[in-house]
């Protein structure tokens, strides 16, 4: 069963809606008045989703029942229901992302990003999977082995993504693989934000920062959340492109995204119907692929007809942080207990060792790979191989108050190079299922094998035209 054929209940829809609401109203109040997740700088989204983790039918619920207690105050979200709006709200940013600007030309610092960011999937999904293989070869015999290859889908490439893919392996006998790639996406923001703010606190001790010299430093409305009421020059949040008295500007551009996701559904359910009902299936999970692609042609038409100034990129990148937000709330909310009590030992393992690693390569490449500012282009690709292009802006913010570099700018145009540098890579990580569902063993080997020769050409690449180079160059 995919996505699309799950039946929800518009009640059901509307009140998870107001849940995951107001827990996003929780959170901004904890970032507001409790230190610890100020000096964290924990983003609300993910405080509001482990307070719906914790306030939901899996702990506090389970707590009530082992008590004889009535289900008062046991919020009532159910994981199955939020994997499909993860699902959903995945394909939106995507598409929110493909259409918001015209697609610019990149240097050095971009596409550098970019393969660092390529790197630290292999290094993530290597890692995972040959700790995978040891355990099914000694120990854990029935363990799917594609659980490696959650690690770099929930550390690296987000919750939405980690899900989709997870879900979708589902029918080859990997039990609550969905929920799996969602907790690792959960223990990658705690690798982002715990580790990354620990990072830039080493950094600025050994005197590798170049941008701040303090922690205090950090303003604080950066640290609140909140932009506070004697700031008067508050940032636009977007244009206006539309009359008003015709439509709303905002109605416009997400009338623009549902009509792209109308045809990514379209077009993903006539080539399903042209596969078999196995591939069918996975291509469902690669929906957001199909979304990007048709974002990307409908907004380079725009362009090429002269309309795409009705498109607002402040009012895109609004839509997709809303849609991030309650992404990021469903996806911690989402996580199954049971499932993780299943899964807890490949899964700390493959934490522990898949976030080690990334810091190390992305620690080496920075001080190969960049002309300036290493410490701190090192920590931005960190947070975001282990959180999102969110937690990265988020950390470049930290370590660049004024974004007097052109980091942020270098990461945000990376991380587009990104996604098409590793369309390939995806590919390859579901060979086994497509191909070898009557060996996953041997199509897993062939996978891991295919990823590393597509990345070494990739490092060829790299290497040939001087962006990357084997002696450390900069301090």
């Amino acid at each position: 069963m995919t996505p699309w054929n799950f039946a929800l209940d518009f009640k059901e829809f509307i009140l998870d809606f107001t849940y995951l609401s107001l827990f996003l109203i929780v959170g901004t109040i904890f970032r507001r008045y409790i230190p610890f997740f100020r000096n964290f700088l924990i983003p609300n989204n993910i405080i509001a989703g482990f307070a719906a983790l914790i306030l939901g039918p899996q702990i506090l619920g389970a707590l009530w029942r082992a008590l004889g207690l009535p289900s008062f105050g046991v919020v009532p979200l159910d994981s199955d229901r939020l994997g499909i709006y993860v699902y959903h709200l995945l394909a939106i940013t995507f598409i929110s992302m493909g259409l918001r600007k015209e697609k610019r030309k990149s240097g050095k610092g971009p596409l550098s990003k970019a393969m660092s960011c390529i790197m630290s999937y292999v290094l993530q999904a290597t890692v995972g999977l040959l700790i995978a293989f040891a355990l099914i070869y000694t120990v854990k015999p029935d363990l799917f082995p594609g659980i490696g290859y959650l690690v770099t889908m929930g550390f690296g490439m987000g919750p939405g993504l980690a899900y989709s893919i997870g879900q979708g392996w589902e029918q080859y006998g990997f039990t609550g693989g969905g929920q799996v790639g969602l907790t690792f996406a959960a223990i990658g923001y705690l690798f982002a934000f715990f580790g990354g703010i620990a990072l830039i606190r080493w950094g600025i001790r050994k005197g590798k920062l170049k941008t701040i010299r303090s922690m205090n430093e950090i303003t604080y409305d950066m640290q609140t959340g909140i932009i506070h009421k004697e700031h008067h020059e508050k940032q636009s949040a977007g244009k206006l492109t539309m009359a008003q008295e015709a439509i709303d500007s905002m109605s416009f551009q997400l009338a623009l995204i549902g009509t792209v996701y109308l045809a990514t559904y379209g077009v993903t359910k006539l080539l399903a119907g042209w596969l078999p009902p196995d591939l069918a299936n996975t291509l469902w999970s690669f929906h957001f692929m199909i979304g990007i692609l048709l974002s990307i042609l409908t907004r380079a038409f725009l362009d090429r007809i002269g309309k795409s100034y009705m498109i607002d990129e402040g009012l895109m990148n609004r839509i997709n942080g809303i849609a991030i937000d309650y992404l990021v709330v469903a996806a911690i909310a989402a996580i199954s207990i049971p499932v993780l009590s299943l899964y807890w030992f490949p899964i700390t393992l493959m934490s522990l060792f898949g976030g080690v690693g990334t810091v190390l390569i992305l620690y080496w490449l920075s001080y190969r790979a960049y002309d300036d500012y290493p410490f701190e282009r090192f920590v931005s690709v960190f947070a975001e191989m282990t959180g999102t292009i969110n937690s990265s802006l988020t950390l470049i913010r930290v370590m660049d108050p004024h974004f007097k570099t052109v980091i942020a700018e270098d990461s945000i145009i990376g991380s587009a190079i990104t996604i098409g540098l590793a369309f390939p890579m995806l590919f390859l990580l579901n060979i086994p299922t497509m191909f070898f569902a009557d060996n996953l063993l041997k199509g897993y080997w062939i996978s891991i094998g295919s990823i590393l020769a597509y990345t070494l050409l990739l490092l060829i690449f790299w290497r040939a035209i001087g962006y990357l180079k084997f002696r450390k160059q900069l301090d």
